[in-house]
């Protein structure tokens, strides 16, 4: 997966009726469009356009679709309540862009858009996303470079009145996508697209526009399609989307920007003049064949499509509705999926990690290594061994994702190493996970939090200082050493996370697996070009190499560090960035 890099500029962005590129150009630089992989250098892809996203019309709609019950660990709520900043009861300004910009000072960058040092002039330090209302400082600063004025929040810096509105009743607030929630192991709701060629409208679109569009709807020529897959065939297709890849509702209209959308998938919609088609389409001409040979280039739309999808992209959803006897998805991004064509993904797992309170790390056997925490987790058919002699005899079966508490002692028989739990028995090496941290930093502060992960064992603690305070599973880049263009290595060193989003879309052209896009991956924390920290709710490989280079979390997991985490994310903000004052938390990663 690659970050895509966006044209520097020199002056304020423009305003958003007349230059698109220059707000695409903004939400790139947000962070909003990014992916993992090992090649930076990858050619970028278009970026989206515009920032904007236009309100529906004012009519009722069904109440968002249910979404996950918050985590009831009481370490969780701490760490939320450090970045929530619940108790705020004063004024707050809406976002009108899709990504509102937060600055360091009332002025726009000079020239690096992704500059930290706030001494060569103003940074971004964060931003806002589309319909966020966030605390603010209600008092107007009218400057040239903003006439309608900046606004101080009250989590620091500034945002232009061009973009934000103090009006909460403003239709681009008032009717924008839902808010994330930020209680839930994830933010959004998601859906897995069944079908090669599946459309996005930027519209709902007549009866007579679907069907043509559409042609499987009419019972003729087919695409692709497996309306609910199976379980195996979901993995199948995951493994391709990330590799890091209504009844009962009123029938109502929705209104969707012809603009809206774009930010999705990180590329512009087509130009006016439509491309020349090819006589029968990628999706109707090698129906059932195996995966297309196109790029993201080849899904741009026209007309009434902003976007067609390939089998295996997953939407973030806002809400669904019935209209025109259909039921549809609106999309966080904005733009509308027939909901016959989608598979809202539920949870594959409630795995996660534990807090480490109630567990005190022996010292470290070896001077200047970070002090073992001592825990491990069953992984597949784990049994609980008695070892008797040169004999282990298997006893009963340990469920996946069972956490253990370790000894330190393990033992060697015939063959087979074996670690020895607080409650007695022993589990086979290889048929579990512990933890095995590397060295501490050097120049670690006192209570400094840091991050350790390693890439054996797939686990990840996090430290306040010496002390351990957290230790889960992850899934970190899949290894290839035959084949370059298959090896997904997760880059070792000391890094710090440069910046957080609370959601983004990650998507790209892989060379063996064709395009693949997963909107608004949750709880993204970068630490090193685009690898990233993040949440993965189409796999449940925790334990397992899996990713694309970043490194995987469970949701609830990802959730936790993103809160733990610095660079701390105001109340109302979508994504923050660190900078030479604030500085991000440290990642280790090694093997």
């Amino acid at each position: 997966m690659t970050q895509f890099s966006s044209p520097r500029r020199k002056s304020g962005p423009p305003r958003l009726a007349s230059n698109r590129r220059a707000l695409a150009a903004a939400l790139v630089a947000a962070g909003a469009v990014a992916a993992c992989s090992h090649d930076d250098e990858a050619a970028p892809a278009k970026p989206p356009t515009p920032a904007m996203a236009a309100p529906a019309t004012a009519t009722p709609s069904a109440a968002p679709a249910p979404r996950a019950e918050p985590s009831a660990e009481a370490r969780d709520a701490a760490a939320a309540a450090e970045v929530a900043d619940a108790g705020y009861q004063g004024p707050r300004i809406g976002a009108m862009a899709m990504v509102t910009l937060v600055m360091s000072d009332m002025e726009w960058p000079h020239d690096d858009a992704r500059r930290s040092d706030k001494s060569k002039g103003s940074v971004r330090i964060g931003y806002l996303r589309h319909g966020a209302r966030a605390p603010v400082i209600p008092e107007k600063h009218v400057k040239a470079n903003c006439t309608e004025g900046w606004y101080e929040l009250v989590g620091g810096g500034f945002v232009c009145g061009r973009y934000a509105t103090l009006d909460l009743n403003h239709p681009r607030v008032r009717l924008a996508p839902h808010d994330p929630d930020l209680e839930a192991p994830l933010p959004y709701q998601y859906a897995y697209n069944t079908t090669n060629g599946a459309p996005l409208y930027r519209q709902v679109p007549s009866r007579e526009e679907r069907l043509k569009l559409e042609p499987w709807l009419t019972g003729g020529t087919t695409a692709s399609s497996s309306p609910a897959p199976s379980s195996k065939k979901r993995r199948r297709d995951r493994d391709r989307a990330e590799r890091d890849a209504g009844g009962g509702t009123p029938d109502v209209q929705v209104q969707v920007d012809t603009d809206a959308g774009g930010g999705m998938f990180g590329l512009a919609l087509a130009a006016a003049k439509a491309p020349d088609e090819p006589e029968v389409p990628w999706y109707l001409r090698d129906a059932g064949a195996g995966k297309p040979n196109v790029t993201l280039d080849d899904l741009r739309g026209d007309g009434p499509i902003a976007r067609r999808m390939v089998k295996g992209f997953y939407l973030a959803l806002d809400r669904q509705f019935v209209s025109g006897g259909s039921s549809w998805w609106k999309t966080t991004g904005g733009l509308i999926a027939p909901a016959d064509r989608l598979y809202v993904q539920k949870p594959l797992t409630d795995f996660k990690g534990a807090w480490l309170s109630d567990r005190t790390a022996p010292p470290s056997a070896e001077a200047g290594m970070a002090p073992n925490p001592l825990v491990g987790w069953a992984l597949h058919r784990t049994k609980k061994y008695t070892l008797s002699g040169k004999k282990a005899v298997a006893g009963e079966p340990v469920p996946r994702f069972t956490m253990v508490k370790l000894t330190g002692k393990n033992e060697v028989v015939g063959g087979v190493r074996y670690d020895e739990t607080e409650d007695g028995w022993w589990m086979r090496v290889t048929e579990g996970a512990r933890t095995r941290p590397g060295p501490l930093p050097r120049d670690l502060t006192p209570g400094e939090k840091w991050v350790d992960v390693n890439l054996t064992t797939q686990t990840l603690i996090a430290y306040e200082g010496d002390k351990p305070a957290f230790a889960t599973l992850v899934s970190t880049g899949k290894r290839d050493h035959q084949n370059k263009e298959k090896d997904h290595a997760t880059p070792q060193g000391s890094f710090r996370i440069r910046e957080k989003h609370v959601a983004a879309t990650m998507d790209g052209d892989v060379a063996t697996d064709g395009p693949y896009s997963i909107e608004d991956v949750p709880w993204i924390m970068y630490f090193n070009g685009s690898y990233a920290l993040h949440g993965a709710f189409w796999h449940a490989s925790f334990g397992s190499v899996r990713s694309h280079g970043c490194v995987n979390l469970a949701p609830s997991d990802a959730r936790t560090m993103f809160n733990w985490t610095e660079p701390h994310v105001p109340e109302g903000w979508h994504g923050a960035n660190a900078t030479t004052e604030k500085p991000g938390t440290r990642v280790v990663v090694h093997d």
